[in-house]
This record gives C-alpha cells, structure tokens and sequence, in this order.
C-alpha cells in the first residue's frame, strides 16, 4: 500500500468506512484556519462515507457552527488567528453542560506535552499531532462517532447504579449482584 503526503494528513489508498445501515448520519464540524486542511479532512470523510461535513477557516464563527449544525465530533486546530482552539475548547465546555458528549478530536502541529494538558484539560477527547495517517485519522474520528451515538442512545448506560452491584451483563437473567 502506497502512501501520498497532503497538507499534513498522510493518505493512504484503502480507508475504513462507516457502516451504511446505521440508522443516524454524522455531522461533523472541521475548524481549520487553513482552507486546504478543510478541503482535504471533507475529502477524507467523504471517501470513509461521512458526508455532512461543515468546513470552517473563520475561527470566530466555529462556536455558532458547532452549534446551529448540532455536530455529533468537532474536528479542531489550535493555533488559529483571531480566536484560536483553546478559547473554542473553552467556549465548547461552558456551553455543553447539558447536552451530553460531543467529542473534540483536536488536530495540531503542537507536539509539545503542555499543548496536549491543556487540550485535554478542556474536556478534548483526544489530541492528534499532525501529520496524521488517513487511516489513523479516521479510526480515531470512527471510534469518536460510535462514542457519542452510544453514549446518546444507551439510557441504561446513563441511569445510576446503585454502589455495590455488578452490571446486569455479568449476571444470569439480566439480574445484578451485591459485591462484597
């Protein structure tokens, strides 16, 4: 398998791809001050099966996006003109308290330990140094989606457990046990 070097992100021939029969779509907000970087993440979505990408180079318009889009993953660089990742992250975290999980896949050319703490510390969930294989990127923005649908969708998974007992799965006839 051959490999070609575009914009950062390494593009390799055969890219995993959504599963068709899942009943929801996925939208996705790439924030990019560099146009080219947009064009080649929708590029890349598209050919792994993602069509509703929402592209933005203007970082002062990303946190309205995100939200009028509903997005289910942020794609997100930090080092942007006017506001950058970090104040997104920030704005991203004061504004969801209520909504649930909406994974941030941050992709930066920042490799530094601080970058990646601080973007973490922001409630990111996961911090990618670019350049990024294709393929690594869209395991990392497939593992993200089936995340933020699972955690949509599983109402037990959101219900408290009582302290003490073991999950009805590991229990004969969905019951749960004390553990001792």
């Amino acid at each position: 398998m051959t490999a070609c070097d575009k914009g950062g992100v390494t593009t390799p021939h055969v890219l995993p791809t959504v599963d068709s029969a899942r009943p929801w779509s996925d939208r996705i907000v790439v924030v990019d001050d560099d146009a080219m970087m947009v064009e080649l993440m929708t590029e890349l979505l598209a050919r792994a099966g993602i069509a509703d990408v929402h592209g933005v180079t203007d970082s002062r318009e990303a946190l309205r996006v995100i939200h009028d889009v509903d997005a289910d993953l942020v794609i997100l660089d930090l080092l942007m003109p006017h506001v950058d990742g970090f104040e997104i992250l920030g704005g991203l975290r004061d504004g969801e308290a209520s909504t649930g999980f909406r994974p941030v896949l941050v992709m930066t050319g920042d490799d530094t330990p601080a970058t990646r703490q601080r973007a973490l510390a922001l409630d990111a969930t996961d911090v990618l140094v670019k350049p990024v294989p294709m393929r690594q990127t869209i395991h990392h923005v497939l593992d993200l989606l089936r995340a933020r649908h699972a955690a949509q969708h599983d109402t037990r998974a959101a219900e408290p457990k009582p302290r003490g007992t073991v999950p009805a799965r590991d229990c004969p006839d969905g019951a749960t046990a004390a553990s001792g």
